[in-house]
């Protein structure tokens, strides 16, 4: 969730079942709003964290936090953990639709069945704007790189890496669009669910900002729409499970629109809607491989709106659910790869 050359790879070899690790993999819930989120542990207490690829840090409310946006949600009780330590240095983290301040502590936290000891979080006690009241989730696990940490201390998931807790330094995400039941998505830890995808994963280099490995961005190389090829180049991308669409700069948003029948630029609010039954085939074009996108992520059921609309970071796209629910995906935080396979149907 932001403030607002290509590798082939056939190593099968190195794929473990899924059902031999299935302690290492969380069950996820979409959000009514925003993303996914699953349950961790802290200190006895379980909490529901957005599982944020846009952004690095780990915090939850405070038993302090006496807002109303804190207390419709579960919050840290430090007196109940034996593994929590204060350590008390402030924090601010502004995302693109709210803003959080607090303090922070160090204890230990299991998610998925692995345990991180003495992870640094953070102890929110304020939060600004309305985007977390109705967040089914109580706060975020970042799952971008340690440069991009607000709270400057290394993520839940590279202190894994670094503890041996999992086998691999990567993880893989399969994404779900219904919500009808139970879980809609799985993070495996430290693994690769083989069972969620067909043929290999194709593995794209991440691109560095400024200087440093931050955010999950790689080269896009192009859309097509219909077999029309729309011409991009040199795009590109944040990849971000925080975001359910595709966010591009205006022009870009209006190229890809001029392909999709039937759609309609919206002056007022500075938003496309396409067809809510539009068949239209859409691909993203990554690394040489077309990942095709189902006709249900085209577009919202409810008020047809697009799900690429007008918007970006730095003038990159920034590609969320919209596409990341038609692939399986791998990051890799030693190698900064990110592999992508169709998913199983």
């Amino acid at each position: 969730m932001l403030k607002y050359q290509n590798i082939y790879v056939t190593d099968q070899d190195k794929l473990v079942s899924a059902k031999e690790r299935l302690s290492e993999s969380v069950n996820l819930t979409i959000s009514n709003v925003v993303g996914y989120y699953g349950e961790l542990t802290i200190g006895n207490q379980t909490f529901k964290t957005l599982f944020d690829l846009g952004s690095s840090d780990l915090w939850v409310p405070s038993q302090n936090c006496t807002q109303y946006d804190c207390s419709i949600h579960k919050r840290f009780n430090e007196s109940l953990s034996k593994t929590f330590n204060p350590i008390g240095t402030p924090f601010d983290i502004e995302y693109g639709a709210g803003e959080v301040a607090g303090i922070t502590g160090k204890g230990n936290v299991l998610v998925g069945g692995i345990e991180t000891v003495g992870q640094i979080f953070g102890l929110v006690q304020e939060e600004y704007g309305d985007f977390f009241a109705p967040q089914e989730f109580d706060g975020i696990f970042g799952m971008g790189f340690n440069d991009l940490g607000f709270i400057k201390t290394p993520t839940p998931f590279s202190n894994m890496v670094e503890q041996k807790a999992v086998t691999n330094p990567y993880f893989g995400i399969y994404l779900e669009r219904s919500n009808d039941t139970g879980h809609t998505g799985t993070l495996t830890l430290g693994d690769i669910d083989t069972t969620k995808f067909t043929g290999n994963l194709n593995y794209n280099n991440v691109s560095t900002y400024d200087g440093k490995y931050m955010y999950w961005i790689l080269d896009v190389g192009d859309i097509s729409i219909n077999g029309n090829r729309l011409n991009f180049k040199n795009r590109k991308a944040i990849f971000d499970t925080g975001v359910n669409i595709v966010l591009m700069p205006e022009e870009d948003a209006a190229t890809y629109h001029k392909f999709i029948n039937g759609s309609s630029f919206n002056d007022h609010d500075g938003t496309y809607t396409v067809p809510c039954n539009t068949m239209d085939q859409v691909a993203y074009i990554i690394g040489g491989v077309s990942y095709n996108i189902d006709q249900s992520d085209l577009v919202t059921e409810s008020d047809c709106f697009s799900f690429v609309q007008p918007g970006s970071f730095d003038n990159m796209w920034i590609i969320g659910d919209a596409f990341l629910r038609n692939v399986y995906s791998v990051y890799n935080i030693k190698d900064f790869t990110i592999g992508f396979a169709p998913i199983s149907k």
